[in-house]
């Protein structure tokens, strides 16, 4: 009997044991507890200060930016000097006219680029318009013009044309350029091209136009109602040929060196005919065909 209390206490005092030892573990101490509540504490104080640095740095961002756009919008970057290039036909003081470019206008925001490029761009003497910003209160405009090369009779009047054919104005003045002639215009617009009957006449004749710039000639006016056309350097001393061959002799310098020849000997009257782009005589006589 004795033998079996001592081992029915025995298996009490290792049951409650295990009870004490579970409980240990399920139940967290007063430390432990303390502890977690102070890591979450920590947690929670670490995102109000980020959320704090966060703001801080936005609003001082903000004041930065703030008075950058201030510093931009002041009278520092007003427009004080508009400046023109490339012009030739007209002046720097008549483009910027047309142009509504104005001193005083903020350089960055209130230029008025669109507006600059817009109005000039609808005056076919400009072939491309450019504006760019100068800081800190310079306006640059760049302009590409068309050459004005010749004038095509039109009436009583004269069709002012680029290298291209384009119709830059139409005059009563005589405008001191080549002077074509034979040619019937079918179709005359501003800003277009002429429009004429002999389209490969007037094709190949804008092409010696341009060896004619290129070459360093001139001639007063060209006759281009036949094949052989009447190109005159003087009002009494022609160059008779095709435009290929006149073309020809341009390049080569063959031309220049005649006309130069017949200059330097005081003659202004008579025929150069080309023979072919090597052959070129020169009679004293004007061919009156």
């Amino acid at each position: 009997m004795r033998k079996t209390k001592k081992q029915d206490f025995g298996n009490v005092d290792l049951l409650a044991a295990k009870r004490i030892s579970t409980n240990t573990q399920e139940v967290p101490s007063e430390q432990i507890l303390n502890s977690v509540l102070e890591r979450k504490r920590v947690v929670r104080q670490r995102k109000r200060e980020k959320r704090r640095r966060i703001l801080i740095r936005l609003l001082g961002l903000c004041v930065i930016l703030g008075a950058i756009f201030l510093f931009l919008r002041s009278s520092y970057f007003a427009i004080k000097d508009i400046k023109v290039e490339g012009m030739n036909y007209y002046t720097g003081s008549e483009v910027i006219s047309m142009s509504g470019a104005e001193q005083g206008r903020n350089l960055i925001f209130d230029a008025g680029k669109k507006e600059i490029i817009e109005n000039l761009s609808s005056n076919p003497y400009f072939k491309s318009v450019k504006v760019k910003r100068k800081l800190p209160s310079t306006l640059l405009i760049q302009v590409e013009e068309r050459p004005q090369i010749a004038a095509i009779l039109f009436g009583d009047s004269f069709i002012v044309i680029d290298d291209e054919g384009v119709v830059l104005r139409k005059t009563d003045v005589d405008p001191k350029l080549t002077l074509l002639t034979g040619l019937t215009i079918s179709k005359m617009s501003i800003g277009e091209n002429v429009d004429a009957e002999e389209k490969e006449f007037l094709a190949i004749t804008l092409r010696m136009l341009n060896t004619m710039r290129d070459g360093d000639m001139y001639f007063k006016k060209i006759d281009v109602s036949k094949v052989v056309i009447r190109a005159y350097i003087y009002d009494n001393l022609l160059v008779k040929g095709t435009p290929g061959e006149i073309m020809g002799a341009i390049e080569s310098g063959e031309l220049q060196k005649v006309v130069s020849n017949l200059f330097d000997q005081n003659i202004s009257r008579g025929t150069i005919v080309m023979g072919g782009t090597s052959y070129i005589s020169f009679s004293p006589e004007l061919d009156a065909d």
